[in-house]
């Protein structure tokens, strides 16, 4: 059942090429334009990182985020408010199979994006290899499941499609541009960047710089994105069994 949900699921988001392009190609836009801009670049204002390395290591997190935050609650709210999800109870589909094959949808369209962004960095700018495989690995899983269940259960809670975008697009943007999406940190404010970092969306970005510049495993910020999902996939369960 959830595979034959998840596999449903891919394609209709395939007709829906606005939440592609919102949630894929704007991020991978964005990401080479700012690559573009700032090649070679080693500016201290990106925490000693070359400009290259910090962008890309942000925009990974972009893939992951911009789904967890705007393509995910807007498509569940779509349903929501189109009944779909109730006609789903009626004919008995457990509601952990429909969560988890959004989950799993998600995932892939994450890791499409994440693949699209490293193969056009390595493509076409000179930046490093990450310096742990696996630690990078381990944060973008974490950050897959957290913001999956951030972006379930906004699907579940909001109204319609409507909210759920507008909501999506204040959070994603409201976090992101302050944790690396935007402006490098060493030109905002301390007090911001202490805040910004304790966003889901700051400790994602974490989560995934830290092993590729050489830090291994950021633990913390695994573990945190771990508890967020830990919290919110059982909510999004018992609340999208009531829509």
């Amino acid at each position: 059942m959830t595979l034959y949900l998840t596999w449903t699921e891919l394609k209709l988001l395939a007709r829906e090429p606005l939440v592609l392009v919102v949630t894929l190609l704007f991020p991978l836009l964005l990401m080479a334009l700012l690559l573009a801009s700032f090649a070679g670049d080693t500016d201290p204002v990106f925490m000693g990182l070359a400009g290259t390395d910090f962008y890309v290591t942000s925009y990974l997190g972009a893939a992951v985020a911009a789904m967890g935050f705007m393509g995910t609650p807007t498509h569940l709210a779509s349903y929501r408010d189109s009944g779909v999800l109730r006609r789903f109870q009626a004919a008995g589909v457990p509601t952990a199979s429909f969560v988890t094959s959004q989950v799993l949808v998600m995932s892939v369209l994450a890791v499409v994006g994440a693949a699209a962004m490293i193969g056009l960095a390595y493509a076409g700018f000179d930046i490093a290899a990450p310096r742990s495989v696996g630690g990078v690995v381990v944060g973008f899983v974490a950050g897959i499941l957290a913001f999956a269940g951030i972006g379930t259960l906004l699907g579940s809670l909001m109204p319609s499609a409507r909210a759920a975008q507008g909501l999506g697009l204040l959070l994603f943007f409201g976090t992101f541009f302050l944790v690396g999406g935007g402006p490098p940190p060493g030109v905002l404010p301390d007090a911001l960047n202490d805040a910004a970092s304790l966003t889901p969306t700051g400790l994602l970005v974490d989560a995934i710089r830290t092993p590729w510049t050489g830090g291994g495993v950021d633990w913390i910020a695994v573990a945190a994105l771990a508890g967020v999902a830990l919290i919110t996939l059982p909510l999004t369960t018992r609340f999208s069994g009531r829509s």
